[in-house]
């Protein structure tokens, strides 16, 4: 099975950070870059080499804006 990482919803996303707070191996940074240069920063996969694939990240959003997936 292939590896899987964190792919954003960004429309429900509240750019809150929990899912940054939440990944154990500090994969996942804010960015403001995207769809809202100006005004929230949203997750972003900073470091993908060090992801392990946890999942941590996708349970702890609280508007189910994370899916993981290859």
């Amino acid at each position: 099975m292939a590896k899987q990482y964190p792919n954003y919803d960004y429309v429900p996303c509240m750019a809150c950070g929990i899912c940054v707070q939440a990944c154990p191996f500090s994969c996942l940074e804010l960015r403001r870059t995207g769809l809202d240069t100006y005004r929230k920063a949203y997750p972003d996969l900073a470091r993908r080499e060090d992801c392990t694939g946890c999942g941590i990240c996708a349970s702890s959003c609280p508007v189910d804006a994370i899916r993981m997936g290859e």
